[in-house]
């Protein structure tokens, strides 16, 4: 389960971070998690996509891995959308 994100911009003004939680809400330990970070505009258009390697990559049952990603500071984002897949 994807636990709340938020984000924060760069002391420049370039950048976002995007950053939230991968709870394993299963049975069984979760390995080699990749989590997918898209930008969205108001029309729901994907603006950016960017690829994150959470941390821990094997999350016991009951525990949760962190993640955060950098995107442009793009004025046309509205929303975020994340996307986790593991083993």
């Amino acid at each position: 389960m994807v636990g709340p994100i938020h984000e924060t911009r760069s002391d420049d003004g370039q950048t976002v971070f995007v950053a939230g939680t991968i709870e394993n809400v299963g049975s069984r330990p979760s390995r080699t998690i990749r989590v997918w970070v898209n930008a969205l505009d108001a029309s729901g258009a994907t603006l950016a996509r960017v690829e994150a390697l959470p941390t821990p990559q094997d999350v016991p049952p009951g525990t949760a891995a962190h993640f955060v990603v950098g995107l442009p500071n793009d004025p046309g984002v509205r929303t975020y959308h994340v996307e986790a897949i593991g083993r």
